[in-house]
């Protein structure tokens, strides 16, 4: 965090030329009747971009459910993440994210991230436009469990992500997250998520996305390998 507040103080004495981006996500289901169920799914996800080649950028996201008033999900996590361009395909990056998932057997979870990205395509067309990005890094994580134990762990984080816009208003995005353990080879992860988004106007859209996450050794208390998430929200972007 010290690194990363260093590079924070460096960029920041420069913001005459700064651009602020944003966008919001939520979902919300509620069934009565025959069945009772409620589910809320939030994202947020804020930056700012100077000097053509800074990006500071924060996350978040919450979801919970409940069925009959009993609640079966509750996650959270945050993050701040800050990019530095050093050509116009390579760059690196430096960030922070915490994460909570009781019914995954933790009660936070810190991860500590450093790397590089590179633009494997760049196609900027409006209505064409194809983006695929990669990232190879180091990630330490400090797990806090529901049993009181602590884990650190130490990863290596290789990551794609891209996004192709079939239309004008309708793109597709795929990322995918492999996470092999250096610490306890056994305990790796892989993460990944399909999404389609449908322009509704130059601000408002909706956006279905399925997410799934596996953990090949997973904590106390968690009662299953893999986690899958559908969801359907009203996406604001700005």
């Amino acid at each position: 965090m010290k690194a990363l507040f260093a590079l924070l103080y460096l960029s920041l004495l420069n913001l005459s030329h700064a651009s602020v981006s944003n966008e919001s996500e939520l979902g919300i289901l509620i069934a009565k009747g025959n069945s009772d169920s409620t589910s809320l799914n939030a994202k947020e996800a804020a930056g700012l971009n100077w000097d053509e080649s800074n990006l500071l950028k924060f996350t978040g996201r919450y979801l919970q459910t409940k069925s009959s008033s009993i609640e079966n999900a509750r996650y959270w996590s945050t993050g701040l993440r800050y990019d530095r361009s050093i050509s116009n395909k390579l760059g690196i990056f430096i960030g922070e994210n915490i994460e909570s998932d009781k019914y995954a057997g933790y009660n936070q979870k810190y991860n500590s991230d450093i790397g590089a990205r590179y633009s494997l395509i760049k196609e900027m067309a409006k209505e064409t436009k194809f983006l695929w990005d990669a990232e190879l890094g180091y990630r330490y994580t400090i797990e806090n469990q529901l049993t009181g134990d602590q884990k650190k762990l130490n990863y290596i984080r290789a990551y794609t992500e891209a996004t192709k816009n079939w239309t004008e208003s309708v793109s597709t995005k795929l990322w995918f997250e492999y996470l092999p353990n250096l610490t306890i080879a056994s305990d790796y992860q892989m993460n990944s998520e399909l999404s389609i988004t449908a322009s509704l106007n130059n601000i408002f859209s909706i956006k279905t996305g399925y997410l799934l996450r596996y953990d090949n050794l997973p904590n106390t208390g968690a009662v299953a390998k893999t986690d899958t998430l559908l969801t359907t929200a009203l996406v604001a972007k700005f």
